[in-house]
Formats: structure tokens, sequence, C-alpha cells
């Protein structure tokens, strides 16, 4: 399971450098410009946040995590739902903090939307 997260991971990191990246990591993508990657990146991001989420609420992943050697007492904090609220609240500060940096941008040719996509 930690590999294939690893592999979503980079290259959900690949596509947030904008259009060229997605292209790259995937010959079937066709090209767009680097604020529909960048939405679609953001929308991929929500949805991934939701599944993860949901299995943090699952009261089997608790005791599958117990049933873990290394993973008896730590692990308690990684489910249930103070770990769904600290998930969201971090992924709140995020669009807050973007949100707070694109006021005022009216176009992709500003030099602040390089920062929301991808500096490309």
């Amino acid at each position: 399971m930690g590999a294939v997260l690893g592999a979503l991971t980079v290259g959900q990191l690949a596509c947030c450098c904008g259009s060229a990246a997605c292209s790259l990591c995937c010959s079937a993508c066709p090209s767009c410009k680097n604020s529909t990657s960048t939405r679609i990146m953001y929308a991929l991001m929500l949805l991934l946040t939701t599944v993860v989420s949901c299995i943090m609420l699952n009261p089997d992943v608790e005791k599958k995590l117990k049933s873990l050697p290394f993973c008896n007492e730590t692990c308690e904090s990684a489910v249930g739902y103070l770990a769904v609220y600290r998930l969201i609240f971090a992924l709140t500060l995020f669009f807050m903090l973007f949100s707070t940096l694109m006021i005022g941008v009216k176009s992709s040719r500003d030099a602040r939307a390089g920062i929301q996509n991808g500096y490309i």
C-alpha cells in the first residue's frame, strides 16, 4: 500500500509543476493550459483527501493498525475523527494560503500566477 501511495504522490508532485510535466508523465494526457491542469490537480487533491478521510474513519483500519507490531499505541492518532480534522485543517490552510496569495491576480500572465500554475 505504501508503494501505491508513493507512486500517487510522485505523480501529483509532477503534475503540480504544470501541463508540461503532466504530458511527460503520461503520453495519453493531452496538453492543456497551465490554469486548466492546475484546476484539475486541485480537484484531485480534494478527491484524494476525501477518500483518505473516509478510510481514516473506518473502524477496521484502527483494528488492523493495532495488530501491527510497530504500531501498538502510536497509531491511534492516525485514525478517527481527530485525524480527519487535522487533515482537513491542513488542507484548509493550504487553500487559504493560495487564495490569499492570489488576491488581485487578473490573468495567468501576472507574475504571481506562476505560483499557482507551477512556475511554468
